[in-house]
């Protein structure tokens, strides 16, 4: 029993056996059989001892840190989501949940849903838990926080029905103690709101125990500027090569080999020009060495990384590929934002983030970039939001064409566009979701529908290969991963022709 549970949902404790990009599969429906199946392979049961989370989410763990700096060891526990009541009795005041897509409102799983209409395991998963928590005469509080926290401000009833008592957002590292003191005296509102001045540097703790994918932090915040995104609202901090190697080790002492370096644009790290945003290669290749450095960390990955940076310096991912030790038989991965093949869109709502280039640059920076990491045997997951505000059809078929030239980039390239869509949050909070049942043409179709004909192509053609599994394993996660892909396409080809949609232009 303990004084204060934190947990999270399934979907952000399983490892997803660890396969590059598979996290994606947390917002695939629950609503057919390819997916259920898919899921249940995909997402083994996370490790535990005795029911207590051996990893667990990075932003967890912080959580965690900084809660022992006014409470007791012994008073804290991170629990597995499905033992977490072992861990509940009569002396805990507080059981926190670590959200990330609670209601299925994330930009991810609103694509993989057809806009919410069914239901994805981050949403399944998250009610799962909450629901699962002792319900008669409760003498402790449910408090929510992480980067889902939101999904609440649109769908409020949803608070009571799930036994929520308090919502938290924001960055908590130096009041994390005060606000749970708070919650256990009775004082805390309902809706705890966001501390209105970020924490220091120095008023943020490095985790006590092992992430999720050996993940630590190196940064927070973008000085981007893209409307549609939350974390342009954050101000830029950065930690040192010391705080990093110190989270490394703490990771790598606990087995975990390959070290995930998250930001919010790693290429951003210590930038000295904001004006050009031209990266400070010397400091960037200074922590990726300071990480490969630690003894047990055999490889390691950036999460996100802006395009425009990699086409700024190519010289700086070729000395990246060194030190991160990849090869033609392991490569990496890269998250980045493709968002749309519109220069009228880019200069509407992201045209810093094509710096030091200028917005009418982007398509050449979009090709050149896909061109230079897989030169480099980076393979970039990019995103593209569909319905941004004020999109037209002509903005959607430049993404098309766009897209249909990031295919001949060279013989062989690799890379996959997710389709998002759109969700209100940053500088456009207060616009409407993109709803596909009602806001969907022909145009979007087709970004969709060319997004999808992308993945399957890279399910058939590079999953095997890249795959670092048992061969057995390995020819079952293949052939879910077709089945999979397949049904997808169906339900667009047929939800197309019922709408008489055509594919434009003609793909070969």
């Amino acid at each position: 029993m303990a004084r204060i549970v934190l947990t999270a949902d399934y979907t952000l404790m399983t490892d997803f056996r660890d396969l590059p990009l598979a996290t994606f599969f947390s917002c695939i429906p629950t609503d057919f059989w390819q997916s259920r199946l898919a899921f249940r392979a995909l997402a083994p049961s996370p490790p535990h001892t005795k029911g207590e989370a051996r990893y667990a989410p990075y932003g967890l763990r912080k959580l965690e840190a900084a809660l022992l700096r006014t409470f007791e060891r012994e008073e804290l526990v991170v629990a597995h989501p499905r033992h977490v009541n072992r861990f509940i009795g009569p002396e805990t005041e507080i059981v926190g949940i670590h959200s990330m897509d609670p209601l299925g409102l994330g930009p991810v799983s609103m694509s993989f849903t057809n806009g919410g209409t069914l239901t994805p395991y981050t949403k399944a998963c998250f009610e799962e838990l909450c629901l699962s928590l002792p319900d008669g005469n409760r003498n402790f509080k449910v408090v929510l926080g992480g980067a889902g926290v939101w999904h609440f401000g649109f769908r409020p009833e949803e608070k009571d029905r799930l036994g929520i008592d308090h919502l938290v957002a924001g960055e908590l590292d130096h009041v994390a103690g005060e606000i749970f003191q708070d919650i256990m005296d009775g004082t805390a509102p309902e809706r705890i709101p966001e501390p209105l001045n970020p924490p220091r540097l120095e008023e943020i703790p490095p985790i006590v125990a092992p992430s999720m994918h050996g993940m630590v932090e190196v940064m927070r915040g973008c000085g981007r500027g893209c409307q549609f995104c939350e974390v342009t609202l954050r101000r830029l901090r950065y930690f040192s090569t010391e705080f990093i190697q110190h989270e490394a080790s703490i990771n790598a002492r606990a087995g975990l080999t390959n070290a995930w370096l998250h930001s919010d644009d790693i290429f951003l790290y210590k930038v000295e020009d904001y004006k050009t945003m031209q990266p400070n290669s010397d400091a960037i290749k200074e922590i990726f060495q300071t990480v490969m450095d630690v003894k047990g960390i055999a490889s390691g990955n950036p999460t996100h990384g802006t395009l425009s940076s990699v086409c700024a310096d190519p010289e700086l991912i070729a000395d990246l590929t060194k030190i991160l030790r990849v090869r033609s038989d392991n490569w990496i991965g890269l998250q980045s934002g493709l968002e749309t093949g519109s220069v009228t869109l880019v200069e509407k709502v992201m045209p810093r983030k094509l710096l030091p280039f200028k917005p009418s640059e982007w398509p050449e920076v979009v090709l050149d970039s896909i061109k230079i990491l897989n030169d480099n045997y980076w393979y970039p997951a990019l995103t593209a939001i569909i319905g941004l505000p004020g999109e037209t059809p002509e903005d959607a078929y430049d993404t098309c064409v766009l897209m249909d030239r990031m295919e001949k980039v060279s013989s062989n390239p690799h890379f996959i566009v997710a389709p998002l869509s759109f969700v209100p949050i940053g500088v456009l909070r207060g616009e409407d979701f993109y709803r596909p049942d009602e806001m969907i043409d022909e145009a979007r179709f087709n970004v969709a529908y060319r997004c999808w004909k992308g993945i399957l192509r890279e399910i058939d053609e590079t999953l095997w290969g890249f795959s670092k599994m048992p061969t057995i394993v390995k020819a079952i996660m293949n052939t879910i991963g077709r089945i999979g892909g397949r049904h997808v396409m169906g339900i667009l080809e047929r939800f197309g022709q019922r709408n008489g949609f055509k594919i434009w232009p003609p793909l070969a």
